[in-house]
């Protein structure tokens, strides 16, 4: 194969950029002039990488003939992940039965499924138990029914080694309504734990 010798004698100059766009070529290094457009032989002829750098590497697919003043290496260089920390909230309801504070099976499994969907972080930034009470009763007996189910979740995460940051027992002041204005009394027997992690993604 030939060249031309203006091409050859030209500097060469190493730039990442995205490469061009016709065709792969493993690494995508492609010989191209300043202005973009791809280098060529006097024949027409895609110029091989090897011919100045041992690439063993062709520029282009096109047969088209330039000359140009200046050539420089395109190479396409994919910027490496990086990882960063991420805040990842989990969250469960814990359903109790009426004047209740016991975990029942189902809401055991709700919160050993939380704690499956926390672990691996990089660390446990808070975990938080809100409890409640239905608006049935005196109100002081429902404030002190919504601790005691604040307690009994509080004890099954410190039974699995996790401890809780933060407790608030809300009695009946929040309770659940439904469309029409009526309480929803099995909604109101409850506990809101959130727990929050900071793990690691790549960027």
């Amino acid at each position: 194969m030939k060249f031309n010798k203006t091409v050859l004698g030209l500097a060469v100059a190493l730039v990442a950029t995205s490469s061009w766009g016709h065709g792969e070529h493993g690494f995508n290094t492609v010989w191209k002039t300043t202005d973009g457009h791809n280098v060529v032989t006097t024949d027409g002829e895609c110029v091989s990488a090897f011919d100045f750098a041992s690439l063993e590497r062709d520029s282009c697919h096109l047969p088209e003939v330039m000359e140009k003043s200046v050539v420089e290496v395109v190479e396409k260089v994919e910027p490496a992940a990086q990882p960063v920390l991420k805040v990842v909230p989990h969250e469960a309801k814990i359903n109790f039965a009426t004047d209740s504070s016991t975990l029942d099976m189902a809401a055991k499994v709700a919160l050993y499924k939380l704690l499956e969907a926390s672990r691996g972080a990089e660390q446990l930034l808070a975990v938080q138990i809100v409890g409640y009470a239905d608006t049935r009763g005196e109100a002081s007996y429902n404030l002190d029914l919504s601790q005691r189910r604040v307690d009994a979740i509080a004890a099954y995460l410190a039974a699995r080694d996790v401890r809780t940051t933060s407790t608030f027992a809300q009695g009946e002041g929040r309770p659940v309504m439904d469309e029409n204005g009526v309480e929803n009394l099995a909604s109101s027997r409850r506990a809101e734990v959130l727990i929050k992690t900071q793990v690691k993604v790549m960027n």
